[in-house]
């Protein structure tokens, strides 16, 4: 989006908007048969039934849902063209994982029973994970555009 505004018709951003949203569904495609296997051969690991009818069933459907169904919503053309929506379904299909990191976080700033909860090393880590990922979408979004500029 800030290639658009700020190198108006100079990429072809839409090209590599196209890359992305397929990226996203063969990610999901793929994730598919992992999942099922990994249930079927581990079930002990995946606890399906346990997560899926326990107290915050309601919350792992959502994220169960968000990760394998919603993103299955680039297949429409006409919401897989904006950027905002392919964004939207980026964040929401790694929600899981972020509230998995929040939460872990969170545990640990209250940890009041042990002498030193190491809220100094997590905070860096967790600012060293995050610039981690703006670099790597950074990375990905250059190569993208340059492959798709000169090839």
């Amino acid at each position: 989006m800030l290639t658009e505004f700020f190198f108006k018709n100079k990429f072809e951003t839409k090209k590599a908007l196209n890359v992305i949203r397929w990226t996203i569904i063969l990610y999901t495609l793929a994730t598919y048969p992992f999942y099922l296997i990994g249930m079927i051969l581990n079930p002990d690991e995946y606890a399906f039934i346990h997560r899926a009818t326990g107290p915050y069933a309601w919350a792992y459907w959502l994220l169960f849902l968000s990760a394998l169904i919603f993103p299955l919503t680039l297949l429409i053309q006409k919401l897989a063209s904006r950027f905002w929506f392919v964004l939207f379904v980026a964040f929401i299909m790694k929600a899981g994982v972020y509230f998995e990191r929040f939460v872990i976080i969170t545990t640990r700033f209250h940890r009041d029973y042990l002498t030193g909860n190491g809220d100094i090393e997590l905070t860096d880590l967790f600012t060293f994970g995050l610039g981690m990922q703006f670099l790597q979408g950074a990375i990905i979004a250059v190569l993208i555009l340059y492959y798709h500029h000169y090839f």
